[in-house]
């Protein structure tokens, strides 16, 4: 794939370009490349679907997400693409196409961030703002070797933001350093207490979760990373089934929550015909998802959010795979990984808490990999001060 087609694979044609409100802040020209789900005043978004962008209308207000960035000092650079109404962790859109992954060619970069991501990885812009209800920034940053966070949910405000499934949707963000990720915060985050997070969490079933192959080279990074902690301690998970019912667990509760939010729109006539097959049956499951599954669903979340609870504090990080695999190859069948994927990016999904993606594993085969440290909600401030000393600690390990 030519630069100039993996580019237009990433950004929109509709849109500002290069457009800047303030040259000063903490964030000064930074390039900012934005997920075409968050308003911008006088624009219309596609939400990855060229139906959507036909019946939209011009936004009356920019997204306060992306005020605040542009107050900082960040230059817009354009919308990106995304997965149709973001409801995919595949990263190709039939209409738009598949960014190829810049670190990695011939592979995807994951959805539904995937121009926000391709945008960073190529170097085209410094912060990619995206959003992450099932792992749309995790899955990216873990594919395109990026750092990413999804934010404790709704600890910022999602004004502006086309939902998908309003009990999951998280404002989150990618970039190639650990320094940019944690300044972005600092513009985007409420005011929280910085703790010392001396603490290492670790859940040993949840190594079996990825492929085998990946298994040896995260636990040299768990043993990388106990050195900067000075406690370790097991998770306490009282019964490992747990783990199997998570990914079914988050797709009913999520599907509900996308029913309840769009159930209307998408019951008008046709409109489905407007939606690669794939996203349609996905739509077509969530409306036919029953009150009482999401009840039984609800009872496994709060258990789970319980066992979080129990196990974790405001000094203390759980250390885990953020994916079950590297990036898949470019139109490769993902429908199997799917529910691997999801059932650990439910684990803060589902307790509402905050994970970072660090891309810091060194595989043989170069491709890029790493692993997540996840706090309970409200110590986003911690995790990202946490994750930038890490990361400074093994760039200084790693010889020249």
């Amino acid at each position: 794939m030519s630069d100039k087609k993996n580019k237009k694979s990433i950004f929109c044609n509709h849109g500002p370009t290069l457009w800047q409100t303030n040259q000063s802040g903490l964030l000064a020209n930074n390039r900012l490349a934005v997920k075409d789900v968050f308003a911008v005043k006088g624009e219309r978004n596609s939400a990855g679907n060229p139906h959507w962008f036909k019946t939209a209308k011009p936004a009356q207000n920019t997204a306060s997400s992306v005020n605040k960035l542009m107050t900082a000092g960040c230059n817009f650079i354009g919308f990106t693409h995304t997965d149709e109404l973001a409801y995919s962790l595949e990263g190709n859109n039939i209409h738009y196409g598949a960014a190829q992954n810049p670190k990695l060619k011939g592979h995807a970069c994951g959805g539904s961030s995937m121009g926000s991501a391709a945008a960073v990885a190529a170097n085209l812009a410094d912060i990619g703002l995206g959003t992450d209800t099932g792992g749309s920034i995790r899955i990216p940053a873990s594919y395109c070797g990026l750092y990413g966070i999804r934010p404790s949910h709704n600890v910022i405000e999602k004004e502006g933001l086309i939902p998908l499934a309003p009990s999951f949707d998280t404002i989150g963000w990618l970039t190639q350093s650990a320094e940019l990720l944690n300044d972005v915060g600092n513009v985007l985050l409420p005011n929280q207490v910085i703790n010392k997070v001396n603490t290492l969490v670790i859940c040993e079933a949840l190594f079996e979760l990825v492929d085998p192959s990946l298994q040896a080279p995260l636990g040299k990074l768990l043993e990388k990373t106990k050195p900067y902690f000075n406690h370790h301690i097991d998770f306490k998970l009282p019964k490992s089934s747990l783990l199997s019912e998570l990914a079914d667990t988050f797709r009913i509760l999520q599907g509900r929550a996308i029913a309840k939010t769009h159930r209307d729109w998408l019951e008008l006539p046709d409109q489905l015909s407007h939606f690669a097959p794939a996203i349609a049956a996905r739509f077509k499951m969530a409306l036919a998802l029953t009150e009482q599954e999401e009840q039984e669903a609800l009872k496994i979340q709060h258990e789970w959010q319980t066992i979080v609870a129990k196990n974790l504090n405001k000094h203390s990080c759980l250390f885990l795979p953020t994916t079950p695999t590297t990036a898949p190859k470019l139109g490769a069948d993902t429908s199997a990984l799917r529910m691997q994927i999801i059932t650990l990016s439910a684990i803060a999904g589902l307790s509402g808490s905050a994970q970072v993606h660090l891309p810091l594993a060194d595989l043989t085969n170069d491709h890029p990999y790493g692993f997540s440290l996840m706090m309970t909600h409200g110590n986003d401030k911690s995790l990202l001060a946490c994750v930038k000393h890490l990361a400074a600690h093994f760039k200084q390990d790693t010889p020249a």
